[in-house]
């Protein structure tokens, strides 16, 4: 037997599936920037290839959500990207605008498992912020920023540092890595939406 409630369910799921899906455009089109120059993330807290397999993944994520885009990885810059270093950039290497992020590592706590054997690893709260910025003025056009706590296997601490070392980055961090970059490159993705 149906009750009232099951009925009123099974309509408005039936209304909700019904109605069309649009597609939307992303939030942010990187199609004006023509081509767009990629630094290194910088880490904080740790060291290791974390910060470059993260620059690497945000690459291919910016890729995928808009194929046809230009990206020029720029390598690793020293010093803070102010306008001025932004300009010198976009001269240099013919960009409108660069990607910069911070890879931030904190909140380390090292776990050791007895069970089984021994086994070590560390938790940690893994942040990474990124930016778009002009080359012309140095301004931010679009800033993103997300965070998440997890068990890494390949994460040792000295000297209070987080140091990240794997022969294989994706084995030993790629998780958080690609939900992070993820979670800060849905701007640049389309999306469907039922209207």
């Amino acid at each position: 037997m149906v009750t009232v409630r099951t009925a009123v369910l099974l309509a408005l799921t039936a209304l909700a599936c019904s109605r069309p899906r649009v597609l939307v455009a992303p939030m942010v089109d990187l199609a004006p920037h023509t081509r767009i120059g990629i630094v290194t993330f910088t880490a904080q807290g740790a060291s290791g290839s974390l910060s470059a397999f993260a620059t690497q993944r945000f690459a291919e994520q910016m890729l995928r959500a808009q194929p046809g885009t230009e990206i020029l990885e720029l390598g690793a810059v020293v010093g803070p990207i102010d306008a001025a270093m932004a300009r010198r950039l976009g001269e240099q290497h013919k960009v409108k605008t660069v990607v910069i992020g911070v890879l931030t590592v904190s909140d380390v706590r090292p776990k050791i498992t007895i069970l089984g054997g021994l086994s070590a690893s560390a938790e940690a709260t893994v942040a990474l912020a990124t930016k778009l910025v002009s080359t012309e003025s140095g301004a931010t056009l679009w800033a993103q920023s997300t965070r998440a706590r997890e068990t890494l296997a390949a994460l040792t601490l000295v000297n209070g540092e987080a140091v990240f070392g794997s022969k294989d980055p994706q084995d030993a961090y790629g998780d958080i890595v690609d939900a992070l970059v993820w979670t800060l490159t849905q701007d640049f993705r389309s999306t469907y939406v039922r209207q």
